[in-house]
């Protein structure tokens, strides 16, 4: 999973991820040589927490969270320190090594993960380094959605692959929208977009950024998409103003 997000890296930053590969490869290799495995998967699940938060000394960044350093995994790896999406990467490629069974789930709020140990389910904030009760997920949950919201089944389901992917690369869109980042996050989008073709609210998003960059016809092209797919969306009335408004701007060529 976490090598599928490093090519993906390395296209959208354009800079070679081979040797973030290879320290992940190394820093394994050298703890295994000191360290024995257990032999029971709550054993192993010990040794799993001492090597990422002790031994690799990994914490989450509190005061840049929303920052793309926080949770590009070649930074995160060079400075032991990111957000959630990151650490819980990370931490999952560890824990298969480890012959650990690690699942990401659905949960909205944030990335939690999940252990099986034996017969023991244990959710774990990767970020805080802790386990988490399902009360505790109940409150994040209600943080995020609202005071009304209810955590439910599938919000502790595993998350797929391919979908692990795409949170990964929506976050680090948003991130780079938030730094005025438009060019990353362009580059970001289209990735996206050959994930998931024609997704009009990727379309949508593609457009902003194509306005943000003064690309105006292309992202009125995008707008009109989306208004087309979406037409009862609150979005498309704010997007047709806009629309009219960019119609009547002079055009740059680039």
């Amino acid at each position: 999973m976490i090598f599928r997000i490093l090519s993906f890296e390395e296209e959208i930053s354009g800079q070679s991820t081979l040797a973030v590969r290879k320290d992940l490869h190394r820093l394994w290799l050298d703890w295994l040589k000191l360290n024995p495995l257990e032999e029971t998967p709550a054993g192993r699940f010990e040794q799993l927490k001492n090597l990422f938060y002790k031994d690799l000394s990994f914490s989450g960044d509190w005061q840049a969270y929303y920052h793309s350093q926080n949770l590009l995994i070649g930074e995160v790896l060079h400075r032991r320190s990111g957000n959630a999406t990151s650490l819980a990467l990370l931490l999952h490629y560890f824990a298969r090594k480890l012959d650990i069974e690690c699942q990401i789930l659905r949960f909205p709020a944030q990335t939690m993960l999940a252990f099986q140990l034996a017969e023991q389910t244990v959710y774990f904030d990767a970020f805080a380094g802790e386990p988490k009760t399902v009360a505790e997920l109940e409150v994040i949950h209600r943080g995020f959605k609202g005071d009304l919201a209810r955590l439910n089944e599938r919000d502790l389901t595993p998350l797929a692959s391919a979908k692990v992917t795409e949170r990964w690369l929506g976050e680090l869109k948003r991130m780079c929208l938030r730094e005025d980042n438009f060019e990353m996050a362009l580059s970001v989008s289209q990735v996206l977009l050959r994930l998931k073709p024609g997704d009009p609210h990727e379309m949508r998003d593609r457009g902003f950024i194509y306005q943000q960059l003064d690309c105006t016809n292309v992202a009125i092209n995008d707008f009109e998409y989306f208004i087309e797919q979406c037409p009862d969306d609150p979005l498309s009335k704010i997007l047709k103003v806009q629309i009219h408004s960019m119609d009547s701007q002079p055009a740059i060529l680039h």
